[in-house]
């Protein structure tokens, strides 16, 4: 199914699903009322602190030593440079999940934020020169139809209308097109960087490294230039990062990290939407589970208008019938 033919790829599919509908629960869970305050700044600079020391501690535990490391990264500058443009992407999208999270409930947020894998689609198949098959075509607009149902009522005059969430429609928006074009350029990068540096290959894990060092400085760069880099490692803000929710936020949005880019090595990235898409029903039903977020008739029906896209985009197309291409070959000679 949705061609997982490996233990290794069903477990990075499975991991990725899991990590990500636990830190869309612990995010949502941290910003209610009553739970304790954090800055979201110093969470996004030591998770991405963190993802370095991990891709860094997982080189030198599986590739190699200090010294292969350094020789390594030093032969390979101009991918480590190339990182730059997803590390600016994601820079941005993982500042707009906490921003996102307070203003939509995680099944909301989730079931809004499938409207990428259009997107990606489009995107990917141009970049790799891949086409959908009907199955997937059709898949993807249930997923589509999934999104509108849950949210749509929003939409009219007596929900409040589109206006009167503009900017918060727009940040989503803005997180949505982030995520799609940094997953593609990265994957790109990813099975693309199997040449050798000094002698060296370029593995996934010193290409996490490359990522998350960029992603550091680029955060960095970005809150001193807002003047809130002092904000984020001031000793209040730490202080009430280490409440247990928060470190247990960064343990886990570190090792989703991580597992992305294992996810985009060796599989793909409308693969991951898809991915992203089974998590809309299981942060649902979690919610509803843990906080008792209301699930009305209209959530369950996204819900399995979703499920029924991720099904439906995992079905095989019948072979045609045999003379088929021939015939079709005939009538259209560009075929």
């Amino acid at each position: 199914m949705l061609g997982l033919d490996t233990n290794l790829k069903r477990g990075i599919f499975a991991t990725y699903v899991l990590l990500w509908v636990s830190s869309h629960l612990l995010v949502y869970g941290s910003r209610l009322a009553g739970a304790p305050a954090y800055n979201a700044t110093s969470v996004v600079m030591l998770t991405e602190t963190t993802k370095l020391i991990m891709a860094v501690g997982m080189y030198l535990t599986y590739d190699g030593s200090v010294a292969d490391l350094v020789k390594a990264a030093a032969g390979s500058m101009p991918l480590m440079l190339r990182y730059t443009v997803p590390a600016v992407l994601y820079c941005v999208y993982n500042n707009l999940v906490y921003v996102n999270l307070t203003t939509f409930d995680p099944g909301t947020y989730n079931v809004l934020m499938q409207a990428r894998i259009r997107l990606t689609r489009l995107i990917w198949q141009q970049l790799f020169a891949k086409r959908l098959n009907r199955n997937q075509w059709t898949a993807i607009g249930l997923i589509g139809l999934g999104c509108m149902v849950k949210e749509g009522a929003k939409l009219a005059p007596s929900g409040g209308g589109l206006s009167a969430n503009a900017g918060a429609w727009m940040l989503l928006g803005v997180q949505m097109l982030a995520s799609v074009l940094a997953g593609v350029y990265n994957e790109l990068l990813l099975k693309g960087g199997n040449e050798r540096a000094g002698g060296l290959k370029v593995t996934t894990n010193l290409q996490n490294g490359f990522m998350y060092l960029q992603s550091v400085l680029w955060n960095a760069s970005i809150l001193a230039y807002q003047g809130k880099l002092g904000e984020a490692f001031a000793q209040e803000n730490l202080r009430a990062v280490c409440s247990p929710s928060v470190l247990a936020i960064i343990a886990i949005m570190s090792s989703v990290g991580l597992v992305t880019g294992f996810f985009l090595k060796h599989l793909d990235s409308v693969l991951k939407s898809v991915a992203s898409a089974m998590e809309v029903v299981l942060t649902m039903l979690a919610a509803y589970a843990v906080f008792g977020t209301p699930v009305d008739a209209l959530a369950l029906l996204a819900a399995a208008l979703v499920g029924s896209g991720v099904w439906l985009y995992a079905k095989p197309v019948p072979p045609h019938p045999a003379g088929y291409e021939l015939v079709a070959k005939q009538e259209d000679p560009e075929r």
